[in-house]
């Protein structure tokens, strides 16, 4: 039937539908076959208005003048194009919607879209060729993507960097040095250069912090870049900003460097000797000291800068403010109960050595041995490692150690009778200490503001006439100093809430072979005794329990 109802027009742009108005329809009379009569015209890719065929329909059948005057049903539809832009702004992309019966795009058109859009930078020409390309391909009321512009993101500065132009003493290893190429022959008494520096030499250099390259938007918005974070060149003990560039350090006076957290260098004066015993006598130094040999049972070494000893340490007290290196061992001898330890080893940095046993071993930072830690009385505010550089051997084992930070190690504990006591994460009670504290501040903060209450309630009582300025601005400042003390505390409170978290979750034991029976364990308030080997383990706590958690052997 749809036949007899439709046509072109006569600009052959659309398709008419129009009822004869010598006929009528039945009235179940629908949409039924008008694609074919559609198609039979020639005008299958026409785009249909589907709302125009339900009136044309409706009112066929109630024979209203609409369906005799002609109802437009279809037409010719071009090609069609829109931007949108996505990423926040840094994308913009280009939907084309294929022509139902029209012509495909013009490069105006496109042009139009742009600017409508109000995209201006980062404009790819290829694509949009192929964008025009492609309006003559898309099939008839479908749809093609393609992105015709990208945004530029803004690179961010880099921090300031200090470039040491000297060795670092910390990751010197002391070894027996070559002297025969061809037979590889050592001299044991030749462990390797001192480090040292001569007056006027050129120590750090300062790499200033870069602000970055700005990027922009699609839409040519500026996007700023993160600065890095700038730090200045500080002057230490024994050095001085060159004064024709003040981004390099040289030495003032001529001795041992030492790298201070990296942004400074102090140069100690250093004493070198070959071993420390009878013949030198107790040691005591205003600097650093280098020993190639050991030092001997009942001698004394005190520095206020590191120590270094290319031997052993062996039942001696040994104390610096800097970091302590032995290159071969720190080694004791088992003692009675409650009798102090022969031989003690404190610092006021770190602790290098290859093992040591039957010793007190103290640093403010780490403490780092390579193959064992026997019957120690261990104490460190950083980590503790128990591990070779293969992770194949390092055993903590018997006396008692306490860490501030996280322990590895490869073997905890030992086979036999001997106990073995350890705590990580030691600074616990401290911070949790720290914690019950600021709350009660902020408790007593939030009472504060109770007054801050009653004060506002009692001036609103005061009639307007009897209020005077004065008591208007004492509330007011009363006020915002309370306010801005409540969220100073509860900023605090949080910040020192999630370090806290984050030390407990980093400050866990980790050993990578076994953990064998009568092991102490402590975390905070809580203690565990193993009953048991386990395999390679981390233990962790979670403020309430310690647990075991299995782990695969590297």
């Amino acid at each position: 039937m749809w036949k007899e109802f439709i046509r072109l027009s006569d600009d052959d742009q659309s398709v008419i539908a129009q009822m004869p108005t010598d006929m009528a329809v039945e009235p179940d009379f629908g949409e039924l076959g008008l694609d074919h009569a559609i198609e039979n015209l020639g005008a299958a890719s026409f785009f249909l208005d589907d709302g125009a065929v339900k009136t044309f329909v409706s009112a066929a059948r109630k024979a209203k003048k609409e369906a005799f005057q002609g109802v437009k049903v279809a037409y010719r539809k071009n090609a069609r194009v829109t931007v949108e832009l996505e990423d926040d702004d840094m994308i913009a992309r280009m939907v084309v919607q294929g022509a139902q019966g029209g012509r495909a795009l013009r490069g105006s058109e496109i042009v139009e879209a742009l600017s409508a859009a109000h995209v201006t930078k980062g404009i790819n020409k290829l694509a949009l060729k192929k964008v025009l390309a492609m309006s003559h391909k898309v099939p008839p009321g479908q749809e093609f993507s393609q992105a015709v512009a990208i945004g530029k993101r803004p690179v961010d500065g880099k921090d300031a960097e200090f470039i040491s132009l000297f060795p670092d003493i910390n990751s010197r290893v002391l070894r027996p040095q070559e002297v025969n190429t061809v037979t590889h022959r050592v001299d044991m008494r030749n462990l390797g250069e001192t480090i040292t520096v001569a007056e006027n030499e050129e120590l750090l250099r300062r790499k200033p912090a870069t602000k970055g390259t700005p990027g922009f938007t699609v839409c040519g918005k500026a996007i700023p870049p993160k600065p890095g974070t700038d730090k200045l060149l500080r002057e230490g003990k024994g050095t001085y900003i060159c004064k024709n560039n003040p981004n390099l350090l040289r030495a003032s006076v001529s001795g041992m460097p030492v790298m201070k957290k990296g942004s400074s260098v102090e140069v100690d004066n250093a004493l070198c000797l070959s071993k420390v015993d009878v013949s030198t006598g107790h040691i005591k130094f205003k600097g650093c000291v280098v020993i190639t040999g050991d030092i001997e049972p009942g001698m004394k070494v005190l520095a206020t800068g590191s120590i270094t000893v290319g031997g052993f340490i062996e039942s001696a007290d040994v104390q610096a403010h800097g970091d302590i290196t032995a290159a071969k061992g720190i080694i004791g001898r088992p003692v009675g109960e409650g009798e102090e330890n022969a031989c003690v080893v404190r610092s006021g940095g770190s602790i290098t050595s290859k093992y040591a046993q039957y010793a007190t071993v103290q640093a403010h930072d780490d403490i780092t041995l390579a193959i064992h830690s026997l019957q120690n009385e261990v104490r460190c505010g950083g980590d503790l490692s128990v591990c070779d550089a293969n992770g194949k051997q390092g055993t903590l084992s018997g006396g008692n150690t306490q860490v501030g930070g996280k322990i590895t190690c490869v073997n905890l504990g030992v086979e036999g009778d001997s106990v073995t006591n350890v705590e990580a994460c030691a600074r616990y009670k401290k911070y949790k200490a720290g914690i019950e504290k600021l709350k009660e501040n902020y408790k007593k903060v939030q009472e504060e503001t109770m007054k801050v209450v009653r004060a506002e309630l009692e001036l609103s009582k005061t009639p307007k006439s009897e209020r005077t300025q004065d008591m208007v601005d004492n509330v007011a400042s009363l006020k915002e100093k309370n306010n801005d003390l409540l969220t100073r505390t509860k900023k605090k409170l949080d910040a020192v809430e999630l370090e806290f978290e984050q030390m407990l979750s980093a400050n866990t034991i980790t050993v990578k072979n076994k953990v064998y029976s009568r092991v102490t364990v402590r975390f905070g308030e809580d203690t565990v005794v193993t009953r048991r080997e386990h395999g390679p383990s981390i233990l962790s706590y979670n403020h309430y329990e310690i647990s075991f958690e299995a782990m695969m052997k590297s």
